[in-house]
C-alpha cells in the first residue's frame, strides 16, 4: 500500500476512486455476536527524557576526515561522528522527503504527525517506531553540535598560534626599531661632535689667518689674507 492509500484509508485525505462493498463474512458457530476479542495492554510510548537518554554521545573520529582547511560536508561528519542510518531506512532526512510530498500539503500539523504515524506502522517491511525517527534526528544534531565545539577549538588553538606568531613579530619589529632608533641617536651625537671640533677649529684658524694678516699688513694697501670663516667657492 503506498502512502496515499494509506492516506485514504486512515481518512485523511478523499479517495479518488469509488467505495468498495466488501461482502460481510458469516460469523464462526459459537461466537457472541456483537463481540470482539478483547485488545491486550498497550505499552506506553516512550517518554522524550528516555528517547533523549537512548542516544549516545558522538565520537569524532578525526583521522577519517579529509584533510585540509576546508570544512566537511555534513554527511561527512555524520559518517566521521559514526551516525549510520537505520537498517529501515527512516532516517530523519527520509521523514522530512514524505512530510514535504504533495500528499501532505493540504494537512495540519497534527494531521500530518498522524498520517505520518500511521504511515510508518504500516511500513510494507515492518512497523518503524517514531522514536526511531527521533533519535536518528537527535544523534545528528549531536554530531552536528560536537563538530561545531571540534571546530571552535580549532580555530581557538589556531587564533593562539597567530597571535603568538604575532607577538613574536612585534618584538622583532620593536627590537628594530630600537636599534635603529639607537642608531640614529648615535648618528646625532657623531655629527654633533664632528660640529664641535669643526667650530673650534674655525676659531683657531682666525687667529691663525690674524697672525698672517698683521704679518702682510705693513707691505700692502689692500690686505689679501682673508680673516673669518669663508665660504665655499661655488663649482661651475
Amino acid at each position: 500500500m503506498g502512502l496515499k492509500g494509506i492516506l485514504e484509508k486512515m481518512k485523511l485525505v478523499e479517495s479518488d476512486e469509488p467505495p468498495v462493498e466488501v461482502p460481510s463474512t458469516p460469523k464462526a458457530a459459537g461466537s457472541a455476536p456483537g463481540r470482539r476479542p478483547a485488545p491486550g495492554p498497550a505499552s506506553a510510548p516512550p517518554s522524550m527524557k528516555d528517547i533523549i537518554h537512548r542516544v549516545p554521545e558522538p565520537r569524532l573520529d578525526e583521522q577519517s576526515l579529509a584533510p585540509g582547511t576546508e570544512i566537511p560536508d555534513f554527511p561527512s561528519i555524520y559518517k566521521a561522528s559514526g551516525i549510520q542510518d537505520p537498517s529501515h531506512g527512516f532516517t530523519a532526512y527520509k521523514v522530512l522527503e514524505i512530510l514535504s510530498s504533495p500528499d501532505f500539503a493540504g494537512l495540519d500539523g497534527k494531521a500530518k504527525a498522524a498520517a505520518l504515524s500511521g504511515f510508518l506502522r504500516m511500513n510494507p517491511a515492518g512497523p518503524v517506531p517514531i522514536e526511531d525517527v527521533i533519535q536518528d534526528a537527535l544523534a545528528r544534531d549531536k554530531a552536528l553540535d560536537g563538530f561545531e565545539g571540534f571546530l571552535r577549538m580549532k580555530l581557538e588553538a589556531r587564533k593562539s598560534d597567530r597571535e603568538k606568531e604575532n607577538a613574536s613579530l612585534q618584538a622583532g619589529i620593536d627590537e628594530l626599531v630600537r636599534k635603529n632608533r639607537e642608531k640614529m641617536q648615535e648618528n646625532l651625537e657623531a655629527i654633533a661632535r664632528e660640529e664641535e671640533r669643526f667650530a673650534s677649529w674655525q676659531a683657531r684658524k682666525r687667529i691663525e689667518e690674524q697672525k698672517l694678516f698683521e704679518a702682510v699688513g705693513p707691505f700692502v694697501e689692500k690686505n689679501p689674507v682673508s680673516v673669518g670663516n669663508s665660504a665655499p667657492e661655488p663649482k661651475g
